[in-house]
């Protein structure tokens, strides 16, 4: 999918948005108790379901950001990842949608 240059112009808010909704689709059809979160992961999400195709450097600062807020346990590997608990996981609230 080619970079598009509108999806550029979306704030940092507006792909907070998008990372949370992808996280929660994600969550749905969850079995197991950890989930491994990544940007790739994410990225992947919003392509499929969304269409969107955000660079990977800018999903990670989002997800960076969203796993500071809620205190989610990062994972040493040379790919920022974070350890999601089905547990304790609480879907993420989005804002409404503008029409």
């Amino acid at each position: 999918m080619k970079y598009d240059y509108e999806i550029s112009k979306i704030s940092s808010e507006g792909l907070m948005d998008f990372v949370k909704r992808a996280i929660n689709l994600l969550m749905e059809g969850q079995v197991s108790e950890t989930f491994i979160l990544s940007s790739y992961k994410i990225n992947t999400v919003l392509k499929q379901r969304f269409g969107k195709d955000f660079k990977v450097d800018r999903i990670g600062r989002a997800l960076s950001r969203l796993a500071k807020q809620n205190k989610l346990k990062k994972l040493k590997t040379s790919v920022p990842k974070y350890e999601l608990k089905k547990s304790s996981f609480r879907k993420f609230e989005t804002s409404p949608q503008k029409k």
